[in-house]
């Protein structure tokens, strides 16, 4: 129980940090400086006011300083990271439970990311990379891993290809291909081509929904990288 709760609060500081993330690296702003402070009134937030999920329940949503609401993103955030990392200290074992929170973690940054700005940042990219690597060693199942990256690649640089042959369209961008690659990497060869499917699902209800809500636009963008990274999280969970 109180390993659990160590993982929880663990997740909690961690998804802080991807507050950070979210919010800097798309304005291209350092992640160290300046200091923490609010969005709207600039004040800087001292850290009894910052502690993740705890001042945003006794500030009530609202800046100290200004009384402007802070965003939900930030508590959602930092509580859903929580459960990622206690999830991984219940379902894995051994080095799964470290890999997984923060491999899934840093997804979740990507998908909210890619979600508001359209946008795969390089530098999460190489990080996740990075780590699925040193994941995929540790799995003592290295061609495993290199198979689904090769897959996951080759299969959606044909689709991008045929796809620009029949409708003179590039229906993603480049940053949703290299996504793709470090997800066959982490997921292997199975599930990176169920979670290229099931994102494609969600692409198109999203699409139809959206269309629906503010009519029909053959130009209208999609987040696919935030429909892949969800999509990974569960389909990584799934015993296959």
């Amino acid at each position: 129980m109180f390993i659990g709760f160590f993982y929880f609060l663990a997740g909690l500081i961690f998804g802080s940090f991807l507050n950070v993330l979210v919010y800097r690296i798309p304005k291209s702003i350092s992640i160290i400086f300046p200091r923490s402070h609010c969005t709207s009134c600039k004040k800087n937030i001292p850290p009894y006011n910052n502690i993740p999920l705890v001042s945003f329940l006794m500030l009530k949503g609202k800046c100290k300083y200004c009384k402007n609401k802070i965003s939900i993103q930030y508590p959602l955030i930092e509580l859903i990271t929580g459960l990622l990392f206690v999830f991984s200290y219940n379902y894995f074992c051994f080095y799964e439970v470290y890999f997984f929170g923060i491999i899934s973690s840093l997804l979740l940054c990507i998908a909210i990311i890619d979600f508001k700005h359209y946008i795969i940042p390089i530098k999460l990219f190489f990080t996740i990379l990075f780590i699925t690597l040193i994941n995929a060693i540790f799995s003592q199942n290295l061609l495993h891993h290199v198979y689904g990256m090769l897959i996951g690649f080759s299969y959606l640089t044909f689709i991008l290809i045929l796809t620009w042959f029949i409708i003179k369209k590039q229906p993603m961008g480049f940053g949703d291909i290299l996504l793709i690659t470090t997800l066959g990497l982490w997921l292997g060869p199975l599930k990176i081509l169920l979670t290229i499917f099931f994102s494609s699902l969600l692409g198109i209800l999203y699409w139809g929904l959206i269309s629906l809500k503010d009519g029909y636009n053959k130009n209208r963008k999609l987040p696919f990288g935030s429909f892949l990274t969800i999509t990974s999280i569960i389909i990584y969970i799934i015993k296959i």
